[in-house]
């Protein structure tokens, strides 16, 4: 999960090439349903992230601003779809699925009612860990 979050939001933050611009970081602590597709990804149970998994996503997030964990996105954005923070955004993780050395990790990044993508990456194995390797499927950008 953690090499997929910081590919979105170092590599498709929608802000073209650059560091990512955003001010604070707001992470679903559970499950994104929305994960990989806006209008609602694969089924599966939302679960909250293991203390494991939030550890991971935070120690990647952390150097490009503060991150606070998040339980509803929808408390965290204006009438507009603007987060309330002005320059935060808001990621979410969707269940991994994975089968052998691979794995595919649905994510989202929400930075306003006209700035969020959603996609799926496929995550391989190496000896440095979970990297990724590409995009799998449909990708939304708004």
């Amino acid at each position: 999960m953690a090499a997929a979050v910081l590919e979105l939001i170092t590599k498709h933050h929608t802000f073209g090439d650059g560091p990512p611009p955003f001010t604070e970081y707001l992470i679903k602590s559970s499950l994104d349903a929305h994960a990989g597709s806006p209008s609602g990804g694969r089924p599966y149970e939302i679960r909250r992230l293991t203390d494991e998994e939030r550890s991971a996503i935070e120690t990647v997030v952390a150097p490009f601003g503060p991150v606070r964990w998040i339980e509803d996105s929808a408390d965290w954005l204006t009438a507009d779809l603007d987060p309330v923070i002005e320059g935060a955004v808001i990621i979410g993780v969707g269940e991994p699925t994975s089968d052998n050395d691979e794995a595919l990790v649905p994510v989202s990044l929400l930075c306003g009612g006209l700035c969020g993508t959603w996609l799926t990456y496929r995550l391989a194995q190496t000896e440095q860990g979970w990297q990724v390797i590409a995009v799998e499927g449909p990708i939304a950008v708004s």
